[in-house]
């Protein structure tokens, strides 16, 4: 667990499934607290209980004590609408791989939270730019790209679109390094799956641009 303050100190995870709920952990020991919304009414109830089976292992294990994984714990709380996002820092989308939903759902965000908050999506194949395009504050918005599992994957991409603000992208890379993972900008998009060939040479892409941090402007091919 992170003895520091969280770069994000409440962030929102949309989209419960393995991506979902592998952020939320890390973000969970890095101090956050995260709000879970899931479309599927159960959704949220699995993650959380599959979250804190992986805590109580490590608590047997020694990895971390019993009072770290209580407290973990309580930092996983349910939100049961959108709108319970609304004092969100930082929302990480991680649903399906459609532009048009991700699109929507973005839209939708964005007229929930705060000006200041950063939306970010977990996308492994679609244009950060033209998920952005629909939106009022697209220097806002950025990619976040994890790997799963995304525990053990120590990397995360962290892509800006056209209009993405540098700072943005600073926060996120703090953010990740506080998680525990090395941030990078890739050189190239990533695959259409975090469970193809990609993850696999995810840590090689990224530990070659790892030093694009601080950040350059976006390129157009973002």
């Amino acid at each position: 667990m992170s003895t520091t303050t969280p770069r994000f100190q409440t962030i929102g995870i949309v989209g419960t499934g393995a991506m979902g709920r592998g952020i939320a952990q890390i973000a969970a020991q890095a101090g956050s607290t995260v709000l879970l919304f899931d479309t599927q009414p159960d959704a949220v109830t699995k993650a959380r209980d599959a979250v804190s089976t992986q805590w109580d292992k490590l608590v047997e294990k020694g990895r971390i004590g019993a009072d770290a994984a209580s407290a973990q714990k309580a930092r996983l709380k349910p939100a049961a609408a959108l709108a319970d996002l609304a004092g969100c820092d930082l929302i990480v989308e991680a649903i399906v791989e459609n532009l048009d939903v991700k699109k929507k759902l973005f839209a939708e965000l964005e007229g929930i939270v705060q000006p200041t908050a950063v939306l970010a999506t977990n996308t492994s194949s679609l244009s950060v730019t033209a998920i952005a395009a629909a939106l009022k504050r697209p220097q806002q918005f950025a990619g976040f790209h994890f790997f799963n599992p995304v525990p053990l994957m120590k990397v995360v991409e962290v892509i800006a679109g056209l209009k993405t603000d540098p700072a943005v992208c600073q926060a996120l890379a703090e953010y990740a390094r506080q998680m525990g993972h090395t941030p990078c900008r890739p050189k190239t998009r990533p695959a259409s799956s975090s469970t193809t060939p990609a993850a696999a040479t995810a840590p090689r892409r990224c530990a070659s641009s790892a030093k694009a941090w601080p950040i350059s402007p976006p390129s157009t091919a973002s």
